[in-house]
C-alpha cells in the first residue's frame, strides 16, 4: 500500500558553530606602542632622569602614559661627568622613544645617540655649501656599501622613519638638522634597524 500521508520534512542536525578564531594581538599600553616598546622606554625614561635630560615629573608625566608599574619608576641617581651632561643636552628625550619604537636595543640605540652627538659637534659650524658638500661625500660612502639596492634601502628606512614620526613628531626634524641624517654611518644603523623593523611586523 503507498503512504498517501503527508511527508514530514527532515530537519537537518544542528551543526556547531565555527570556533572563533583570536588573532594574536601583542597588547598596547594607553600611549599606543606594545608593552615590549614601553618597558624599553620607560627604561630609557629612568636613564635620561639620571642624566638630567628629564626632570622627574617629566618623566612621572611618561610613566602614566606607558602605564608603567609604580615599582618601576624609580631612577638612579645622577652619575654623568660635566662633559657628557653638556653633550646630553643636545639629544632631545623624546628621540628615546624614537629609537625604542623602532627596536634599537639599549646597546644599539646608545650607539645612535652617540653618533648624532659626534655629528652635531662635527657640523654645527658648517655653512650650508659645506653641509651640502658633506651629505654629498656621506652618500658616496653609501652607495661602495650597499650599491645599486641603496635607493631601495632608503626607502624602507624612511617609511620606518615616517610611521614613527606620525606616532611621536620631530624624528624628521631632529634627521634633517646638521646633517644627522646625511652621516652614512647613522643612515646604515637606520637601513639595517628598519629591515628587522618590517619583519618583525611581518611576523605579528
Amino acid at each position: 500500500m503507498i503512504d498517501t500521508s503527508p511527508a514530514v520534512p527532515t530537519v537537518p542536525a544542528p551543526t556547531a558553530p565555527a570556533p572563533t578564531v583570536t588573532p594574536q594581538v601583542e597588547p598596547h599600553t594607553k600611549a599606543s606602542v606594545s608593552e615590549r616598546e614601553a618597558a624599553a622606554m620607560a627604561e630609557w625614561a629612568r636613564e635620561d632622569v639620571a642624566k638630567g635630560k628629564l626632570t622627574p615629573e617629566q618623566a612621572a608625566k611618561i610613566f602614566d602614559d606607558l602605564g608603567t608599574p609604580i615599582d618601576q619608576r624609580v631612577t638612579p641617581a645622577e652619575t654623568r661627568s660635566d662633559e657628557q651632561k653638556l653633550l646630553d643636552a643636545h639629544f632631545p628625550p623624546m628621540a628615546r622613544g624614537w629609537l625604542a619604537a623602532a627596536g634599537f636595543d639599549r646597546g644599539l640605540g646608545n650607539s645612535v645617540v652617540n653618533q648624532i652627538e659626534k655629528v652635531t659637534q662635527h657640523t654645527q659650524h658648517m655653512t650650508p655649501n659645506e653641509l651640502e658638500d658633506y651629505g654629498y661625500r656621506e652618500f658616496a660612502k653609501l652607495e661602495k656599501i650597499y650599491g645599486s639596492t641603496l635607493d631601495d634601502r632608503l626607502r624602507e628606512a624612511g617609511r620606518m622613519v615616517h610611521e614613527l614620526d606620525a606616532k611621536q613628531p620631530g624624528l624628521k626634524n631632529l634627521l634633517s638638522g646638521h646633517g644627522i641624517g646625511d652621516n652614512a654611518l647613522i643612515a646604515s644603523m637606520l637601513i639595517q634597524q628598519s629591515q628587522r623593523f618590517w619583519a618583525r611586523r611581518k611576523g605579528r
